[in-house]
């Protein structure tokens, strides 16, 4: 243990509070703090090993902090489970890709950011992914798995276990297979249930910090309803909105699976030709009743505050008709013989579960429904909002020129088509999956047929249906229409992303090689333009060399606008415009110029694609099925039911081998810190909120310094500027805060979340922070960013008039001369701001601005190392 102050080790003294510190928060990726701090052995001076403060020693006369983060996020190895919840997350961060009514920015400031018919509307668009999933899991469990195969002898051979599935599910009581086919939908909804349960302790149990109150009281209204957004300070106050909508998804859940049992039921009843006893009726009657509970949820849905006696009653109602639907089952008098006793033969008439296709079909009709609001909702908001714009434009000078930007504005499709966009989004991928999994299943048990059933002893495609006997491979049959949907979905989806993948790919080279030659004059002034502020600078270190030694030297530094040295092409004219095509390195620094401009645009564009493709495909097939009253299109289902099923495992392989590569983690996990970044206000079951806990956590570190003479300079880059904005924006309540410094890097407030999250990260709450004003306290900002950077942008554009000074642009590659023989200059792209010195100069100088005056008070951390801790720590 090292006695002397300021050590990269573990510190015996009291850690200083007073002064200035620089506290850095890093982005997606998770940069461990050891990285950040260029220290091997920082200290932990507060928090935790899942996210932490870390202190190194003091430089400039500072003190250099670390919030790390990366715990809650891309550390986990537990994140690569979270990749079967990527639907709910795109269903949760849809509800809050909307724009906000244009009004004026002191009105904003205490205004809701979306109108409540909005949020009631997104949040059944959510309650539609649930709803969807339930069916999906349903559907397989009850008719492919309970039904057809248990109800034939040789299927239920194949499976362990065969003794306990006599007494579980007897061979000849359909009833019971079925009450025991339940199981399954309700096991998974449970998990999903227990699941958000756990991370809701550790995330949204973290209550943002209240002045004056060691325990603050957890606010029940969601997060997309607190007036002013991000400025509220309960806008990260969670649990209890959270675990009111975790209950109506759950009861909707069991409802689906409770729903479709007691239909099936007392469709098989009346196929038994039963009289309607009393197990038919209450079937019948807990078919009802599963419908009423989801229409109840629905309308709780619209509600803003949380009413959790409600919705835990309405959970509890829902578990009332499950147990009815499955006493229903078990009671169901139908005992039908074997028809020909053969060991391939069913118990029952082949075919598929009576009543499962009409149940399926509402149950896809509803999920289509629920959607309907909100897209009714948005076209009538955006012409709304035209409409309104053309008011106020009157006839006066310069009116066309402003509505051209305005139509520029509106038929922007992503922001305001987004929430209907990604629910549509996560459908397809959840459908996907699941279908192909249920396809996978099926063809793991027996030979599978398409249709309801054989018709006069030939299958659906004309084979002869296989005659009882020892050898008899078991058949399951599978509706067309599902077979269809599965094969369409799965080979459309890999299709759109193959076609959007080429045609991306061949743009960018195309237009890379066009713009390359005008880039490289732009590079070439941005150079130039460097190098004479350097020669201006004092001459540092040993004097100059004599002039044939610097001729020796400069032979080999080489520039990467030309080509090598020592060739015949080296004394050949360099420059753009004389006759030289631009390098290869040029051409890859334009390639990079045009992802960092328009990565957003091709996002939403690959979004808008596969929903559009989904929504045309399902408008094409509906009238090709019901209104030609012709057959569904097949597809080669066996490919494409393997390669959608594999999608999620592929992905999650290919991320737990990529954890170790820091750079290869940021891209795979930059779409779930993005996904996660809001509340769980839309949809319970998405993966949890980190900033529910980060913001909290680095708020109470700022108000801790503050009241220890010390100020605060953030310095964040990527997400970790987000976050830091969240915390700046939100209202302190606290009297006489200090001005806090705060320089993003790479920061994708502009160009990603103002454009895709206007109703929170809008104009008025940019601008606020542009001119120096927070709801912490006062701002002092400076934006850094390469144009390289395919995640972070400037702030100020043409159509948002904000202070100048706000942005720094740094030219990327920093330099265009490399010796030979060495690499290639290195774009630096959205990772290289942390050892670029040109960064680390206008971190100094917003230092400078927000450093304490000599002569205050100093104050000290008098908390006591922990000896059981696994790092040092303080």
């Amino acid at each position: 243990m090292s006695d002397t102050k300021d050590s990269a080790g573990l510190v015996p003294a009291a850690v200083d509070l007073d002064g200035l510190t620089e506290i850095r928060v890093h982005g997606v990726g998770g940069t461990r703090p050891e990285e950040l701090l260029g220290d091997p052995r920082p200290t932990r001076v507060a928090g935790d090993r899942i996210a932490g403060f870390y202190r190194t020693t003091d430089a400039r006369s500072r003190h250099r902090e670390a919030y790390s983060w990366g715990g809650l996020t891309s550390h986990s190895p537990l994140r690569v489970l979270w990749t079967p919840l990527l639907p709910s997350m795109l269903a949760n961060m849809a509800g809050w890709m909307v724009r906000r009514l244009v009004m004026p920015g002191d009105q904003e400031a205490t205004a809701e950011p979306m109108t409540r018919m909005y949020r009631w509307f997104a949040r059944l668009a959510a309650l539609a992914l649930t709803l969807s999933t339930a069916i999906m899991v349903t559907m397989p469990s009850l008719d492919l798995f309970a039904y057809q195969c248990l109800g034939q002898q040789q299927c239920r051979s194949q499976l362990w276990g065969s003794p306990l599935l006599n007494v579980l599910a007897p061979y000849d009581r359909p009833g019971l297979r079925l009450a025991a086919g339940i199981i399954a939908p309700v096991a998974v909804a449970v998990l999903f249930y227990i699941l958000a349960s756990r991370s809701r302790t550790s995330y949204e149990g973290v209550e943002p910090p209240t002045p004056g109150a060691a325990r603050p009281v957890p606010y029940g209204r969601c997060a997309a309803a607190q007036a002013g957004g991000l400025r509220s300070a309960d806008f990260w106050s969670g649990l209890r909105w959270h675990q009111h909508l975790s209950d109506l998804h759950l009861a909707a859940g069991i409802a689906v699976a409770a729903g479709t049992l007691g239909w099936c039921v007392s469709e098989l009843g009346e196929a038994g030709d039963l009289e309607p006893g009393g197990a038919v009726v209450t079937s019948r009657a807990a078919s009802a009743a599963s419908a009423a509970v989801i229409a109840v949820v629905m309308v709780m849905l619209a509600a803003d505050d949380a009413h959790e006696h409600l919705a835990r009653g309405t959970l509890c109602v829902a578990i009332s008709v499950l147990l009815a639907s499955v006493a229903g089952a078990v009671t169901l008098p139908l005992d039908v013989p074997s028809a020909g006793g053969g060991p391939g033969q069913a118990a029952q008439a082949p075919g598929v579960l009576p009543g499962i296709v009409p149940s399926v079909a509402a149950g896809w009709t509803l999920t289509v429904v629920l959607l309907v609001p909100l897209m009714f909702q948005l076209v009538g908001a955006w012409g709304n909002r035209w409409r309104n714009a053309l008011t106020l434009e009157g006839r006066g000078p310069g009116r066309v020129q402003r509505l051209k930007v305005m139509a520029r504005g509106a038929v922007s499709v992503f922001p305001w088509a987004a929430p209907v966009v990604l629910n549509v989004v996560a459908l397809v991928l959840a459908n996907a999956v699941l279908l192909s999994l249920m396809m996978l299943a099926a063809q793991w048990l027996g030979t599978v047929e398409y249709g309801l059933g054989p018709d006069g002893g030939a299958a659906a495609d004309g084979s002869t249906w296989p005659a009882a006997g020892g050898n008899a491979a078991p058949v399951l049959w599978v509706p067309k229409t599902v077979g269809s949907i599965a094969s369409l979905l799965a080979l459309g989806l890999i299709s759109v992303l193959v076609l959007f993948a080429v045609a991306a790919g061949v743009w960018l080279s195309v237009k890379s090689r066009k713009t390359a030659a005008a880039l490289a004059v732009g590079l070439r002034r941005d150079y130039d333009q460097a190098e004479e502020l350097q020669a201006s600078l004092p001459a540092m270190g040993s004097a100059p060399a004599d002039e044939s030694s610097r001729k020796r030297r400069d032979a080999w530094t080489v520039s990467a606008f030309g080509p090598a040295p020592f060739s015949r092409a080296r004394a050949a004219p360099t420059r753009a415009g004389d006759g030289m095509r631009p390098s290869p390195w040029v051409r890859n620094v334009a390639r990079m110029h045009l992802i960092g401009e328009h990565a957003p645009t091709l996002a939403a564009y690959l979004m808008i694609a596969v929903a559009g493709s989904a929504l045309a495909g399902a408008a094409l097939f509906v009238i090709q099925v019901l209104v030609f009253n012709q057959e569904p299109p097949f597809l080669n289902i066996g490919l494409a039911t393997w390669i959608s099923a594999s999608l999620p495992v592929v992905y999650g392989v290919v991320l737990r081998l990529a954890f170790r590569q820091e750079k290869w983690r940021k891209v795979l996990m930059s779409p779930f810190d993005v996904g996660t970044f809001f509340p769980r206000s839309f949809h319970p079951f998405a993966p949890p909120s980190y900033t529910e806990r980060a913001v909290p956590e680095l708020t109470r570190r700022i108000w801790r310094l503050h009241d220890n003479h010390g100020r605060v300079v953030l310095t964040a880059h990527s997400q970790g500027s987000v976050v830091a904005a969240a915390v700046l924006a939100r209202q302190s309540g606290r009297l006489e805060e200090k001005t806090v410094g705060l320089v993003t890097l790479g920061s994708p407030l502009a160009k990603l979340y103002r454009w895709a999250f206007p109703a929170l990260v809008s104009d008025g709450l940019l601008r606020n922070f542009a001119g120096g004003t927070g709801g912490l306290g006062a701002v002092r900002w400076r934006n850094v960013y390469y144009e390289t950077d395919y995640i972070g942008g400037p702030v100020v554009t043409a159509d948002w008039p904000a202070s100048r000074n706000i942005d720094v642009r740094l030219v990327d590659p920093p330099t265009h001369k490399f010796v030979f023989g060495q690499p290639l200059p290195r774009i630096l792209s959205h990772t290289g701001y942390w050892v670029d010195a040109r960064f680390w100069a206008e971190v100094d100088s917003i230092c400078d601005e927000i450093a304490v005056d000599g002569g205050q008070q100093g104050s000290a951390d008098t908390i006591p190392p922990d000896p059981a801790a696994p790092l040092p720590y303080r």
